[in-house]
Formats: C-alpha cells, structure tokens, sequence
C-alpha cells in the first residue's frame, strides 16, 4: 500500500472517531495547543457530523513537505451527509522508509 493511501486509512479512523464523538482517542492526536474544548466549540455552529462515503477520501488535499519529512493534508467533513466547508487539518510525519511516524489534528476551520 502506498504511503497516500495508508495516511487516509489513519484519517479515515480520525473521521469517524469525530463523527463517534471520541474524544478521548482525539485528544492524543492534537497538537499546536488545540484543545477539545476548541474543537466541540466549532462543531457545535454545524449539523451532525456524518460518515463520508468512500469515494469522498479521493478529495483529501495532500501537501508534501520540501524535506520529505511528511504531508500536510486538508479533508472537509461532511455534515447532515453532505460535504461540507468545515475543514480538518492534519499532519503525517514519516521516515526515509515511509513509515508513519506521528499522524496528528492540526486544526478544525472553514475554508
């Protein structure tokens, strides 16, 4: 499996641990001082978050990093079963061998 597609397979689990209102599971993945309490409080401006379908994981933005240290990626959720503007941030870190090193929730914002 290529690295793209083991990345969306870590976001696919972040997706639905949000639409399960994990939190607890969240918690570990964030990072640059985001908190739960930031996160409920833009999700609570939206409809009910809703599981994707499959087809909807080939629109994740990946950027990677100059230095091959990882990606950047941006996914809008989708809300009340309709994608949406509310966009997830996250990062992937990985080695020279393409294994996932951190994979973490950067921020929850419009775009």
């Amino acid at each position: 499996m290529d690295i793209k597609n083991i990345i969306k397979s870590l976001l696919r689990e972040t997706v639905i641990d949000f639409v399960q209102g994990d939190f607890n599971k969240i918690q570990a993945k964030l990072q640059n001082g985001l908190s739960i309490s930031d996160l409920k409080e833009e999700l609570s401006y939206w409809g009910s978050l809703t599981i994707p379908p499959d087809a909807a994981y080939e629109n994740v933005h990946f950027y990677k990093y100059d230095d091959g240290s990882g990606y950047a990626l941006e996914y809008e959720l989708w809300i009340d079963n309709q994608r949406s503007d509310l966009t997830l941030s996250c990062e992937a870190i990985i080695d020279e061998n393409n294994n996932i090193l951190a994979f973490t929730v950067e921020n929850l914002h419009v775009l």
